[in-house]
């Protein structure tokens, strides 16, 4: 993992959420209505292709745990709407042969207002 990616901003992402997809997410958990607040997962995948990818970031997926996983809900996703999904490498920190990548994906809907704010955590274990 470079460290000297940290900061990196990826180009935005834009996410549909179709309501037939969120009808079958609604029926896996058995929400009656709604959009299940761990849809949000769904539109991260969309983006995270392009932290994976990130030639300049140098990591090293198959060694990658999932460390932690917060989110910060302005108001509820809403069926039929789009968000645009901007992406940025907040921290980078290497410790050994271990680095630690925390990613901050915020969601904003189509007029521009923040939705809800992702930040995950990814360690990659050194070579044993």
């Amino acid at each position: 993992m470079n460290p000297a990616a940290e900061g990196t901003v990826y180009p935005r992402v834009t996410f549909p959420i179709e309501p037939a997809r969120v009808a079958a997410f609604r029926r896996l958990f058995g929400q009656p209505g709604g959009v299940p607040p761990t849809f949000v997962s769904a539109a991260e995948f969309t983006a995270l292709a392009q932290v994976i990818d990130d030639p300049q970031l140098k990591l090293d997926f198959s060694r990658v745990v999932h460390g932690s996983q917060e989110y910060r809900y302005e108001r509820p996703l809403r069926e039929g709407e789009t968000i645009a999904i901007h992406t940025r490498l907040e921290s980078i920190k290497v410790l050994g042969a271990t680095g630690f990548l925390t990613i901050v994906m915020e969601m904003l809907d189509e007029g521009g207002q923040l939705v809800v704010t992702a930040r995950s955590t990814m360690i990659e274990r050194g070579a044993s």
